[in-house]
């Protein structure tokens, strides 16, 4: 574990040096946010509704500035592009030598760079938070808050890996970025980060819940927003802990056969 607090705390170090970067690249997705929040108080303001699809307008509100922190500090961090140049580059070779497991090095620094950009933006949504504070609703208990986080830390584990596995692809492709633009895009929906999923027809709803997407921000904001059933939180984490075990086990396969691939090279 030392050795891994080490790894985070040099990158943790490194990132600190590109802290502008990180920093605009948060803002860019806090103004996404924004819009579709203005969106939403147009959409409810001309239906003269306080209800759509079973949200009200603090809930919604509450929903999308869930979503925009999520996706802003959770979704944004882990691309692949580091793993995918640490292969096709050769600077796994170095890493291969060193006292440690090269996937839980790459996983410290993809949990590192979530934190800094977290800390980089989160006071950006504290401050809308408090000016739109009669449309925003805060947990009913301590016990609801701590669910909804766990189940965003293992959003946030189930996102790396799914990345983690389109990225060692590299030991068989020169590039893996299309494939990862292509589930970046997927994603974009599916994890319910624009809108709840719950608003799309039927059709749509069992697609996604057929998918490991909505465990990243759906799930966690319907926990947040008290709108899943105690029934529904037990069988969500049962289902995120058997894809987690699916994409680990998935990935152990994929790297024992891609260092045979690599070693075969002399790389």
């Amino acid at each position: 574990m030392k050795k891994y607090l080490a790894v985070a705390k040099a990158t943790w170090q490194e990132y600190l040096a590109y802290r502008t970067n990180l920093f605009l690249e948060v803002i860019g997705g806090f103004i996404a946010q924004l819009v579709i929040i203005a969106v939403w108080f147009s959409i409810f303001k001309d239906l003269k509704t306080e209800v759509v699809g079973g949200y009200s307008l603090p809930e919604m509100i509450t929903y999308l500035l869930g979503a925009g922190i999520i996706n802003s500090f959770i979704l944004i961090a882990s691309q692949g592009d580091e793993i995918n140049d640490d292969i096709n580059q050769g600077s796994l070779s170095g890493f291969l030598v060193k006292p440690f497991s090269v996937p839980l090095y790459w996983l410290s620094r993809d949990f590192c760079r979530r934190a800094l950009t977290f800390i980089l933006g989160i006071g950006e949504y504290l401050v809308i938070i408090l000016i739109l504070s009669n449309y925003f609703v805060f947990p009913f208990s301590l016990t609801n808050f701590l669910v909804f986080c766990l189940a965003v830390f293992l959003g946030g584990i189930l996102h790396f890996f799914l990345f983690y596995i389109f990225s060692i692809i590299a030991f068989w492709m020169d590039q893996t970025w299309g494939p990862r633009f292509v589930i970046r895009v997927i994603m974009s929906i599916a994890t319910g980060s624009l809108i709840p999923l719950s608003l799309f027809p039927d059709t749509w709803q069992l697609v996604f819940n057929l998918l490991p997407f909505k465990f990243m921000a759906y799930f966690p904001l319907q926990i947040y927003l008290g709108k899943a059933s105690l029934t529904e939180i037990i069988l969500g984490f049962s289902t995120v802990l058997v894809w987690i075990s699916a994409l680990i086990g998935i990935s152990i396969w994929l790297w024992g056969r891609g260092l045979k691939k690599y070693s075969a090279y002399g790389n």
